[in-house]
């Protein structure tokens, strides 16, 4: 409690903070599993300064990101706790102070690139194996191990090694994402042995989830939002490219509102800066791809929207997960669109090196987060603990997303015969004519729409012209949108020669199957 209030000028523990330390204090392998914002760093930070502890020595902390193990040492340091990084710009006098001081650092960060591809980090760990002088391996983010994680990293993999080369020294793994498969593997990766589990609710009642249909590119949606309800607030908004994170900012700026954007393809001193405005408040929305994030610690981020769909529900939690760390009450808002999919299976398709299991398992997770949007109807709060294995009910909710608030009743109608009918149009179009045709078009002739590109391609004279014309429009999107969940049909994006994506039908594996 001395250093806990001294040190880390905290009264209190959280949730399975003081277990988890104990845990290390004891020598034990540790697996500490938090949702964002539950206060990770902690559990193995606290135990790296005790005296008391079975272990004595520098403990290594593994973090799949330089500007977020930055960010902690600087933390440290003004802590006045003594913590070193390794990277590019580590002097002789840093690696003389791991092995010859007397004073060594307390807390070791490298990347687990650096770990498996540096003989010098790697001649320093054995000579402080050899004195007796390595506590412990800290693994951070430990899902970026496993293939089953949404963030697998290939030099993750070398940490199974850890195990082999060091067996009596202990090792914490730590992440926020990760369900019972996701755990087994971390476990079995690097290989731990009676290891204490520490895990608590993924429930973050103080965050109200809302999913809406893209309308266009979204953004007087997004402007709209945060004028009425998040006005001068701090905020993130996700965005699956590196142009679109410009583009909305420079959009969101046009409109008096203040806004930077951040990427990969920043310049670190750029992106460095960026942060710091963000987080001083100088800049109070920034704009950003999934580059964006991991560990990054601000406590009154008040709202995230995410512009385009996720890659996983487990992602998508990670990165709500910045919203409202002081407990205060934050809005999750996501925007989708059947192109979103359609581009993200797009780019899943085309990564190079990809096992065919590995690209599978990407588009499940895709297809699942659509799903997700595509169901008005359970509790979203349900269908996120859902996944990561936990058991919640509607009732628990209390009006903390849009299907409850909204008290929404289930309607069921039979549209199999329309569907029949749907994929009937889509054989004689895309199979027998060989048309490109786009899914507003689709749309367009279900509805019997008379515009002038329905008449000069003749598809008013099709007898499918005015099919779903009866029905209500949110059902026949849904209807559209469950045939592409299914593989009947899909979206493929195809560049035209102005640079741009135009999203065209193309019937698949089931669709031949069934019109074979």
């Amino acid at each position: 409690m001395h250093n806990l209030r001294k040190v880390f000028n905290l009264t209190t523990f959280r949730t399975n903070q003081l277990e988890a330390i104990t845990g290390a204090l004891e020598g034990r392998d540790v697996f500490v599993l938090m949702p964002t914002g539950g206060g990770k760093s902690l559990c193995f930070q606290l135990p790296a300064i005790c005296m008391s502890g079975k272990t004595k020595g520098v403990s290594v902390v593994v973090s799949p990101l330089l500007a977020l193990m930055k960010d902690q040492v600087d933390s440290l340091v003004n802590k006045q706790i003594d913590a070193l990084l390794s990277n590019s710009e580590t002097t002789g006098e840093d690696w003389q102070r791991l092995v010859k001081s007397d004073r060594k650092p307390k807390l070791w960060y490298v990347t687990p690139e650096k770990l498996r591809d540096s003989p010098k980090v790697n001649e320093i760990m054995s000579i402080l194996h050899r004195d007796g002088q390595l506590a412990r391996f800290i693994v951070d983010e430990a899902h970026c191990i496993s293939t089953w994680g949404q963030d697998f990293r290939d030099a993750y993999t070398a940490l199974g090694t850890l195990r082999d080369k060091y067996p009596s020294v202990p090792i914490m793994a730590l992440t926020a994402t990760a369900n019972k498969r996701t755990v087994a593997d971390i476990i079995t990766q690097l290989k731990l042995k009676d290891h204490a589990f520490f895990t608590q609710s993924f429930n973050r009642t103080n965050l109200k989830y809302t999913v809406q249909r893209k309308k266009s590119n979204g953004i007087n949606d997004i402007i709209s939002f945060i004028e009425s309800r998040h006005h001068g607030e701090g905020g993130v908004i996700y965005c699956n490219s590196r142009q679109t994170c410009e583009t909305v900012a420079q959009n969101l700026r046009d409109k008096g509102l203040s806004a930077a954007h951040f990427h990969a393809g920043m310049l670190t001193q750029e992106k460095d800066q960026t942060v710091r405005d963000w987080q001083s408040g100088t800049t109070s929305i920034i704009v950003a791809t999934i580059a964006f994030g991991m560990g990054i610690d601000k406590a009154n981020v008040r709202f995230v929207i995410h512009r385009d769909m996720p890659k996983s529900l487990s992602g998508y939690y990670q990165e709500t997960g910045r919203a409202g760390r002081d407990g205060k009450p934050a809005d999750c808002l996501m925007f989708f669109s059947a192109s979103d999919l359609s581009k993200l299976i797009h780019q899943i398709k085309k990564t190079e090196g990809a096992t065919p299991e590995s690209i599978q398992r990407q588009e499940n997770a895709v297809r699942e987060v659509y799903q997700f949007c595509e169901n008005t109807s359970e509790c979203r709060r349900v269908q996120i603990l859902q996944h990561f294995d936990e058991k919640f009910t509607k009732a628990q909710c209390g009006r903390g997303c849009d299907t409850c608030e909204d008290g929404r009743e289930t309607v069921s109608e039979n549209v199999t015969t329309y569907a029949h009918d749907t994929l009937k149009l889509v054989q004689v179009l895309v199979t027998e004519r060989g048309d490109k045709i786009t899914l507003p078009q689709l749309r367009a002739i279900l509805a019997g729409a008379n515009t002038a590109d329905i008449r000069s391609r003749q598809y008013d004279m099709l007898p499918q012209h005015g099919l779903c014309s009866k029905l209500p429009k949110e059902l026949v999107e849904l209807m559209l949108n469950r045939l592409m969940l299914l593989e009947v049909f899909e979206n493929i994006s195809v560049i035209n020669r102005s640079g741009f994506h135009n999203d065209y039908l193309r019937v698949c594996w089931l669709f031949r199957t069934l019109y074979r």
